[in-house]
């Protein structure tokens, strides 16, 4: 979801948490979401330089380190519909904006060629390519495969161009070693991209070369 003027409730309040720890402040700890914490959002977005609109969406929320408004805890029950993690074996549901959320929380990771994250962890130590997705998707109550390649085989497929404008889109690029990032569909992506680079968003989506791509089946 994407907060603004007029939001209300516990998400809100988290918002405003985050954005006094970050030395901006919203006004009252409420969750309403009015002009104060307005004003000291645009402030920190501008500070970041993210884009200043004022909304809480993925892009932000990963600047504020969220991983997710009113995320439920993981589950393991094998239960359905609602964001946890998807009992194994079973694909599950979730939302494109949990997954999303869930990947953007965790910029400043370092990259580990081979790295292994538990669902029922809320903070990895640190990502490859696949593993992010993978650890994204199963905390958004989604099972999906390890492996870049075993990854966009399981996505249902769409064209780059299109992938390129898609919000929590795949896309792959062949290679040695292959490699897998998710598009924020604006020109960037989300990615555990490598040793020099980490875990970040990056500006360059269209210029990378990417030869498939496609959604994570599930993710509504």
């Amino acid at each position: 979801m994407n907060l603004r003027v007029g939001s209300t409730g516990q998400s809100v309040r988290t918002l405003q948490e985050r954005l006094q720890t970050a030395g901006f402040d919203p006004g009252p700890l409420d969750g309403d979401f009015g002009p104060r914490t307005d004003r000291a959002l645009r402030s920190f977005q501008q500070a970041r330089g993210l884009q200043v609109d004022g909304v809480a969406g993925p892009a932000t929320a990963g600047a504020l380190g969220l991983s997710g408004f009113d995320a439920p805890p993981p589950r393991v029950d094998g239960g359905q519909g609602s964001a946890g993690v998807a009992p194994p074996g079973g694909r599950g549901t979730g939302t494109t904006q949990e997954f999303l959320w869930n990947a953007l929380g965790q910029r400043g990771k370092p990259y580990v060629f081979g790295a292994e994250a538990s669902p029922s962890d809320s903070d990895p130590r640190a990502f490859d390519c696949s593993e992010l997705i993978e650890w994204a998707a199963r905390r958004a109550g989604v099972s999906f495969p390890d492996g870049s390649a075993n990854q966009i085989a399981a996505t249902t497929p769409m064209s780059v161009e299109e992938a390129l404008r898609t919000p929590g889109a795949l896309l792959f690029r062949a290679g040695d070693p292959n490699h897998i990032a998710i598009s924020l569909g604006d020109g960037r992506t989300m990615e555990a991209r490598g040793r020099r680079y980490g875990t970040d968003i990056f500006d360059d989506a269209a210029s990378r070369g990417w030869t498939r791509a496609g959604t994570i089946p599930g993710l509504s």
